[in-house]
């Protein structure tokens, strides 16, 4: 008969055993030492300073002392010394110093939760929280990473997360929320076209896209195409964004100055000066790819309106010609827009006004040409309307053979682009001498500005200087010519012309 038992080596009393008690005690101590096995730690090699009665180790590689050749043995400290017992596989200890269980595998003590390799039919798992029987699944994690089994492994290399619901009318979906409030979700939700809708709040939730299932047609709620406009009025550069993949490139130039009108003898013709014309209008659209990363853009200054008439029995003087406004990419010039011309100054006949601007590109120029002056230094016609561009600015009253003062001819008026609406005209002074009204302000950021109204006449007499032209406003707007007067009295300056702009609009 063996002495000890097989899976404890507990010691056993023999027949007719002298001192049975012994024995007993010593089978006694070490079911005590091994059921329900807990111990302090399992990282020490060499045994503790003061040990109490009772503690328990799992002693650790290379150990040295009163442990010395016990490594991966129980040592458990008794009646005033240390004993040790080597485990077997499948014991089980506590490790108190880590809460944590292990198991004697393979000749070595390992985390017990290791050794899982199946786990079913569970009704709930929490990673770091607790879970619900809403979150049968939760975790609480700031990392988690899904790698394909490699074929090396016996994978197939592949990894696909499945998921599936029970009907169309079912949610399938992944949720992502803020503070645990909804802001998007993408997946089948309510049918089985995939979908992706956004929320501010997570209860008011605005839809994106959907993807119909047959056709594979996307269907985008508020349209799929980026724009940003860029209104762009100083020189300098321009950056493309990244996403664009087309460009379009509108430039005005700058609006012509007006004419100063004429001063001379009374009983003859003195004619206003004539309105300058709107600086023209250019545009083009190009793939984003044909285009520097960075286009230089220049603006056309406004063309500075005609000096009055200080000497008498003179004529007026130009208006001069607005800048022209250029986009350049990799130093060629893609997109020019000149300026308009400068109104004629006033003389004893007709003042001529200027030209709108022309376009240095494969679309439309301009078409607000500046008013003439009357050649009989009467009333002076309405400039000319804008055709998807600037009007021309008004010309300067005059004063007729018989002395008799007209006041200055209104501005055209010019087209806003993309709405149809028209700038207001500018009105013309009134005679004698009143001054043009500047031109009106564009109504919105792709618009043009107005041209200046004409300046009146002065008086018969010599007394009152003919009025100035109104100024002409940003973009292209031209300036409006000055009035006539009598010698003794200045003529009516010409005004100024608007600087022009370069609008561009980024699409993606």
């Amino acid at each position: 008969m063996a002495d000890t038992t097989p899976s404890l080596a507990l010691p056993l009393i023999a027949a007719g055993q002298a001192q049975k008690h012994v024995t007993h005690n010593e089978a006694l101590a070490l079911l005590d030492a091994l059921v329900q096995l807990a111990v302090i730690d399992k990282d020490l090699a060499a045994p503790p300073t003061s040990p109490a009665e009772g503690d328990r180790y799992i002693v650790a590689a290379d150990p040295s002392g009163a442990w010395a050749g016990w490594a991966g043995r129980i040592a458990r400290y008794q009646d005033g010394a240390w004993l040790s017992r080597m485990p077997r596989p499948g014991w089980l200890a506590f490790v108190a110093d880590e809460a944590e269980l292990y198991s004697f595998v393979g000749g070595a003590w390992v985390a017990f939760r290791s050794t899982f390799t199946t786990l079913q039919n569970l009704t709930r798992l929490g990673l770091g929280t607790s879970a619900d029987a809403q979150n049968p699944f939760a975790a609480k994690l700031n990392k988690a990473l899904w790698t394909a089994l490699a074929t090396g492994e016996g994978g197939t290399g592949d990894l696909r997360y499945t998921l599936n619901k029970q009907a169309a009318g079912n949610v399938l979906s992944l949720l992502l929320q803020t503070g645990f409030s909804g802001r998007a979700e993408i997946g089948l939700v309510g049918s089985d076209n995939l979908g992706l809708r956004v929320s501010p709040d997570g209860a008011t939730w605005l839809p994106v896209f959907s993807v119909e299932r047959t056709t594979g047609a996307a269907t985008f709620d508020k349209g799929t195409l980026r724009e940003e406009v860029a209104v762009v009025t100083a020189t300098g550069p321009w950056t493309k964004p990244s996403w664009a993949r087309e460009v379009t490139c509108i430039a005005i130039g700058g609006g012509g100055g007006g004419g100063s009108g004429r001063r001379g003898a009374g009983g003859s013709v003195r004619t206003g000066g004539g309105g300058g014309g709107a600086g023209g209008l250019a545009e083009e659209t190009f793939l984003a790819s044909e285009l520097a990363a960075t286009l230089s853009i220049e603006i056309g200054a406004g063309g500075l309106g005609g000096a009055a008439v200080a000497a008498d029995n003179a004529n007026g003087n130009p208006g001069g010609q607005g800048g022209a406004s250029r986009v350049v990419s990799n130093g060629l010039g893609i997109l020019a827009a000149s300026g308009g011309l400068g109104g004629q100054g006033g003389s004893t006949g007709s003042a001529g006004g200027g030209l709108a601007g022309s376009a240095f590109t494969m679309d439309i120029g301009g078409s607000g040409n500046g008013a003439s002056s009357s050649g009989s230094g009467g009333t002076a016609p309405q400039a000319a309307n804008g055709y998807r561009a600037g009007a021309g600015g008004g010309a300067g009253g005059g004063l007729t053979s018989g002395d008799t003062p007209s006041p200055g001819g209104f501005s055209g008026y010019g087209y806003l682009i993309g709405n149809g609406r028209v700038t207001p005209i500018s009105a013309g002074g009134n005679a004698p001498g009143g001054n043009g009204s500047v031109g009106a302000a564009k109504s919105w950021q792709r618009g043009f500005g107005g041209g200046g109204g004409g300046g009146a006449g002065g008086n018969a007499a010599g007394t009152v200087a003919g009025g100035n032209g109104g100024i002409g406003a940003a973009a292209g707007g031209p300036g409006g010519g000055g009035g006539a007067s009598t010698n003794g009295a200045a003529s009516g300056a010409g005004a100024d012309g608007g600087r022009g702009e370069v609008w561009i609009v980024s699409r993606g």
